[in-house]
């Protein structure tokens, strides 16, 4: 669900920053106005928290797993305007140092993720939960129904904004500039991924999280649910979720008043005659009322899906060896690996590392902007060799280059990529034998300019990371009037995301040495929500901590800094080299 750059046209990306400008200079003043100081380590340990949660592995049906976002445990906790300052944090530390999502498409990822991702999170569970006592099961249960809902609107704002791109933006020839799907193909893609394993996997870390809570601090809780009564609820039990899927099915005829066809049914319906339906279009044979027929069509379609899961579940249980606790103590250490190689790296003595890092982080997110500007295939081509010759003047090998950003971006965009090329209308330029799929000449170039856009962007993204020093980054905020708080909170962040992942690796080879034989899926489903309980306990304690040694030490809410914030001429110069270049390849690539 992270953006990455090149997927979303320039002035899409402007439009996002835009209307995601409004909630966060909003959401910091309201902070500042309501909790005062003590919000300042209070964010920037729950920022961490929530990087580090993303990288929880949680086991879902099916012997697969999947992790969560955070924004619903997140509102839930601090309420939904500090929420999307510490999502937003969150996702720029991500975007600027870990490289996942694009520096363009910061504005969008936070708007989808931080900004409508809290307050949907937010209603939802005040709604839900409105009347419940902090220790009740619906409460639980709402706050695990408040994150389903906020990671699925938030994939479909992120469907909706890559479905408008081959609308608005294509070339003379007809080829989509950016994302190559329309609103048909781009909304089922996002959603069917979301509405079973992300969603899952955000209902389970947010109803667990608030299960923990209930029992070992509840009036964390009581924040954003003042009017709590101490009442007790009735327990959810596995009868209620049956019920709730035989409504669902009852309730299934309501799709027949849906408009349009499916996403994929026009791009296959060559191979229609390959396969005849028992069941064709919903609708049996021998049932002549619509409604009644799809009614039919959902009680078969479960029945069948109980049937084939129960058994291949079971077996996949049974071959899967390694566990989600070495798969996410493994994602740990890989996060520590990378920072520690990127900070080595920042201080070698190369082309990149001489510069100055307001130079560099104007300078690189200019040509990134060209990249996603221009709309030829060469003068991407030209602005990724650039990237190149930058990456050997700063010692960063071909090597470091291909494993961590070419062969990850090829395998992401390529798949993406490659339906396009057959799915766009245009001049046939080859037919694939046996299956007689056309590829079109928009089509290849469509695919053609979207990968190498997003290697390029990566490239540039990449080297930013891996050739300036985070100290460094946020000195560079403060030069362009970036809020000294946020700034400040930031950097604290950023400390205390390697503090946490050390502390959750620990935790995970610990609870690892301590099992014997293999869970079932239930308990190792509470052992991960268990394990981001005490983390997140942990992560309580260190703020009020940090926040009464910054009292101690004569902190009141203002930021001072002593860093000196002037460029040289020097400075200025090698702007204007990296400004000049970006400029003529925007000129030359649009026309």
């Amino acid at each position: 669900m992270h953006i990455p750059d090149g997927y979303l046209s320039p002035s899409s990306c402007a439009t996002l920053y835009a209307g995601a400008a409004p909630f966060w200079y909003t959401a910091l003043h309201r902070v500042k106005k309501t909790l005062s100081a003590r919000m300042i380590p209070m964010l920037s340990l729950f920022s961490a928290f929530s990087f580090v949660i993303m990288m929880f592995n949680l086991p879902l049906p099916g012997g697969t797993t999947g992790h969560a976002v955070g924004m619903g445990i997140a509102a839930i906790i601090l309420g939904p305007w500090a929420s999307m300052l510490a999502i937003s944090i969150a996702l720029v530390i991500q975007a600027v140092f870990f490289g996942d999502g694009g520096i363009t498409a910061i504005g969008a990822n936070c708007f989808n993720i931080a900004i409508a991702g809290s307050l949907v999170s937010y209603g939802v569970y005040r709604a839900l939960a409105r009347g419940a006592s902090i220790t009740s099961r619906r409460r639980t249960l709402a706050a695990g129904i408040a994150g389903y809902a906020a990671i699925n609107v938030s994939a479909l704002l992120t469907a909706v904004e890559f479905g408008i791109q081959p609308m608005l933006f294509r070339d003379a020839a007809g080829a989509p500039l950016y994302a190559p799907y329309s609103l048909g193909v781009s909304i089922p893609a996002m959603m069917i991924g979301h509405l079973t394993f992300a969603g899952l996997a955000e209902f389970i870390i947010s109803a667990g999280l608030v299960a923990y809570l209930q029992r070992a601090d509840p009036a964390l809780l009581q924040w954003t649910a003042p009017e709590a009564p101490n009442l007790d609820r009735p327990v959810l039990t596995a009868r209620n979720l049956w019920l709730g899927l035989a409504a669902l099915v009852v309730l299934t005829p309501v799709g027949i008043l849906a408009a349009g066809s499916a996403w994929g049914e026009k791009g296959l319906a060559r191979l229609s005659s390959l396969w005849t339906a028992p069941i064709p279009g919903y609708a049996p044979s021998f049932i002549r009322s619509p409604s009644f027929g799809y009614f039919v069509s959902a009680m078969v379609g479960v029945a069948l899906i109980v049937l084939v899961s129960v058994p291949l579940i079971s077996l996949l249980s049974r071959r899967r060896r390694k566990s989600f606790v070495e798969k996410t103590a493994r994602g740990l250490l890989d996060a520590i690996q990378h920072s520690l190689f990127a900070e080595e790296t920042a201080r070698a003595d190369g082309l990149l590392q001489k510069l100055d890092a307001r130079v560099k982080l104007i300078g690189v997110a200019a040509l990134i902007v060209a990249v996603v500007s221009v709309h030829r295939v060469w003068a991407v081509v030209g602005i990724l060799a650039l990237g190149i010759m930058l990456a050997l003047l700063s010692r960063i090998s071909i090597r470091v280059l291909a494993t961590r950003v070419w062969i990850a971006v090829l395998g992401f965009t390529g798949v993406i990529a490659l339906p396009a090329i057959f799915l766009t209308p245009g001049q046939i330029v080859y037919r694939l034998p046996i299956l007689g799929w056309a590829a079109t000449h928009q089509g290849l170039n469509g695919a053609i300019l979207l990968v190498l856009r997003a290697e390029a962007a990566s490239t540039l993204s990449v080297l930013l990371i891996l050739c300036t020093l985070w100290t460094h980054i946020l000195r560079a905020l403060r030069f362009f009037h970036v809020p000294a708080i946020l700034v400040m909170i930031l950097g604290m962040t950023y400390r205390y995301i390697f503090l946490f992942l050390q502390t959750a690796q620990d935790m995970f080879e610990s609870r690892q040495t301590r099992l014997v034989g293999v869970l079932d899926a239930a308990d190792r489903r509470r052992l991960a929500a268990g394990s981001a309980g005490v983390l997140l306990e942990k992560s309580l304690q260190l703020s009020g901590e940090v926040h009464t040694a910054m009292l101690a030490r004569g902190f009141r809410g203002e930021v001072h800094l002593l860093d000196d914030l002037t460029m040289n001429r020097k400075d200025w110069v090698q702007l204007a080299v990296f400004l000049g270049v970006a400029s003529v390849a925007i000129w030359l690539g649009r026309f």
